[in-house]
């Protein structure tokens, strides 16, 4: 007694078995066989139904594929995703190595709930930032977000869980005085830097990476940068591919570009632009030694003295602060958003008007004025 379908070479079947019971069976993706058992043929024939229905949307899940540990998940998701870029891929592994895994690694994924992961990221809160727990909790859902797309399970189980709230960074935009300021009591071998990362807008591995060679007067031609990752200096593509552009620097700014390059630079089409001073690369460490003194020379941080410890140096700028400060001096000259996105590499123009749109608040009032100054005088 059975009735069979035949789906993209899957079958979906019902038969009553010996100890009386109805089955439905069926073979998912891998091929394998499962079946389901009802005590009535009426419930066996709904979930044929609903099983049958799910396979012709394209909406079958797996249940062998939920079976697996979360660690299992993680290896398959990462080894599936070369197409990302190397520095998301580091940071995804550590988050799940330090943190995710030793955890919520042995469950099994189709048993991880959204009442599960809400109490990982309330425990988490107990010994961490909001910021580095809501990176665990984007982590854990975009990996389930990749199980959904291969039907290894049919929801994601972060989807009603709340993370907690970042408070937002705040944002320095120097003006082209204070620009200026720092320029001139930075060490003369990084005021170019200072410059080129204030009116170019790059990031800090185009910076430190940029070679001679894509130096050609007013323009630089960005199509990498510069990580450290295991204590190796790796050159990579950059963060995105529209990341890859053209910088075109003011004329004055190429000039002080150009006295550096005869001055501080590496030898050779190779050679960096930007080094420290012993010609090796700018670390991490030049933010503490070299970036934040010079903020309290130019007035834009201060030392603060406590007794007992060493002065700490508080309110200084990001160096990132000064890829926001290219776009606040671009805006200033009524620069069109999306000459801005492509002079910053952005994916697209709603990631620009996201992130800057506040700073275009004066550009209405201005329109319209000149729309004013457009109508004849009667």
């Amino acid at each position: 007694m059975c009735t069979g379908c035949v789906l993209r070479g899957q079958i979906v079947s019902i038969d009553k078995a010996p100890n009386g019971m109805w089955r439905t069976r069926w073979r998912d993706e891998s091929g394998r066989q499962r079946s389901k058992s009802f005590k009535r043929k009426a419930d066996a024939s709904a979930f044929e139904a609903e099983t049958k229905h799910a396979m012709r949307q394209g909406d079958f899940v797996s249940t062998v594929a939920g079976q697996i540990t979360l660690y299992a998940l993680a290896d398959r998701w990462l080894d599936a995703s070369p197409h990302l870029a190397a520095g998301t891929l580091v940071t995804y592994r550590r988050d799940l190595d330090r943190y995710i895994l030793p955890s919520l690694g042995t469950l099994v994924v189709a048993n991880v709930t959204d009442d599960v992961i809400q109490r990982y990221l309330a425990t988490e809160m107990e010994k961490y930032a909001a910021s580095s727990v809501h990176r665990h909790y984007r982590t854990l859902r975009t990996m389930f977000e990749w199980a959904i797309r291969r039907r290894m399970i049919s929801s994601n189980p972060c989807a009603n869980v709340h993370p907690p709230r970042v408070a937002a960074s705040k944002v320095h935009y120097l003006t082209a005085e204070e620009v200026e300021r720092l320029a001139d009591v930075i060490a003369p071998r990084y005021r170019a830097f200072v410059l080129v990362a204030a009116y170019g807008g790059l990031r800090w591995g185009e910076l430190i990476g940029l070679r001679r060679s894509a130096v050609d007067g007013q323009r630089l031609t960005i199509t990498e940068q510069l990580v450290k990752r295991d204590n190796e200096w790796r050159r990579e593509d950059t963060k995105t591919s529209s990341s890859r552009r053209t910088v075109l620097l003011p004329a004055s700014i190429a000039d002080d570009l150009k006295e550096h390059l005869a001055t501080f630079s590496q030898e050779g089409d190779d050679g960096l632009v930007f080094v420290n001073q012993t010609g090796a690369p700018i670390g991490h460490s030049f933010r503490a030694n070299v970036w934040a003194p010079a903020c309290v020379r130019a007035g834009l941080a201060e030392k603060v003295y406590s007794p007992g410890r060493l002065p700490k140096i508080v309110g200084a700028p990001r160096i990132h602060d000064m890829r926001h400060t290219a776009v606040a001096l671009a805006i200033s000259t009524g620069a069109h958003p999306k000459a801005i996105q492509q002079r910053l590499g952005h994916s697209s123009i709603t990631v620009t008007l996201n992130t800057y749109g506040h700073l275009l608040d004066g550009v209405g009032e201005e329109m319209a004025a000149n729309l004013d100054a457009l109508r004849p005088i009667k």
